[in-house]
């Protein structure tokens, strides 16, 4: 894969910047997180590095062609020998999922400023007190939601006096 193919798939995505980190590698990056790293140079030259769901990583490195990437593999980011045995669609579904990945770890904030859809929150739902007291989980003067737990004291220890 070259470069401007790599940029002809993610370079349009809202937010992403590219540039050159490591004197050879191509980084594409959304809000200064990485979410992609191609090798332009040397032994390594066409390699494509880039972040995975962490339940996909293992799946995608037993596969032929992909290992853990060098130094990254933590973080849950994969290496490709050769992009191009996957085809064009996959590698965009990787990339897109990369950088999906990227963005939802970004404060909201951030995320606004992208013009991306701010990942959804789930809400807590309240339940109504008439509802927990009914169940004889918490009193009707304590707060909704806060149950007291009785804490059981424990014997007082002993002083063991040591003889010489």
């Amino acid at each position: 894969m070259t470069d401007a193919e790599l940029d002809s798939i993610c370079g349009t995505w809202p937010g992403v910047t590219r540039s050159i980190k490591w004197e050879v590698d191509l980084v594409y990056s959304v809000a200064n997180k990485m979410f992609a790293v191609l090798c332009t140079l040397g032994m390594e030259r066409g390699r494509l590095s880039f972040k995975v769901d962490p339940e996909r990583f293992l799946e995608l490195t037993d596969q032929p062609g992909i290992s853990p990437a060098p130094y990254m593999a933590r973080a849950f980011w994969v290496t490709l020998a050769n992009p191009t045995q996957f085809g064009r669609a996959k590698m965009q579904e990787f990339l897109h999922r990369s950088y999906e990945l990227v963005v939802e770890k970004l404060p909201k904030k951030a995320q606004g400023k992208l013009g991306e859809k701010p990942v959804a929150v789930v809400k807590a739902v309240k339940v109504p007190a008439k509802k927990v007291v009914a169940a004889g989980k918490v009193p009707a003067k304590k707060t909704v939601g806060v149950a007291k737990v009785p804490v059981k004291k424990l014997p007082a220890k002993k002083a063991v006096s040591i003889k010489r």
